[in-house]
């Protein structure tokens, strides 16, 4: 059995200039852009929330303050309990819309693998 070469973190390896690099093809810029609209959109409605609570807290402290489960306020509620499942919802959603979007590619184009998927499309 052939031993692997590793190169130990504390070398020095090549460095690579980002102006040599090639530019991206077509199918690439469209995977790496609606991955970002998506991280984006769902990062902002996230910050949305997290920030509509300070302003909760200023402008309705009446109902920020009261007092709901074993003493803990509405805010602390909403910032902790809230906040932790609207974490999870959001990256439940991405995962789902990032398994519908790559079903939808592998439909369109062959796996890189598989030659006799590839004579059969082109």
């Amino acid at each position: 059995m052939k031993e692997q070469e590793f190169v130990m973190t504390d070398e020095p390896c090549e460095t690579i200039d980002i102006k040599k690099l090639q530019k991206l093809d077509r199918e690439t810029r469209y995977i790496v852009s609606s991955e970002f609209r998506t991280g984006l959109s769902l990062t902002i409605i996230y910050f949305i929330f997290i920030i509509s609570v300070p302003v909760m807290n200023w402008y309705k402290p009446d109902w920020a303050f009261t007092k709901l489960f074993g003493g803990m306020s509405a805010s602390w509620f909403l910032t902790s309990i809230v906040a932790m499942v609207m974490a999870f919802v959001i990256a439940y959603v991405h995962t789902r819309l990032y398994e519908r979007w790559e079903k939808k590619v592998k439909a369109l184009t062959p796996s890189a693998g598989n030659e006799e998927e590839k004579e059969t499309i082109v």
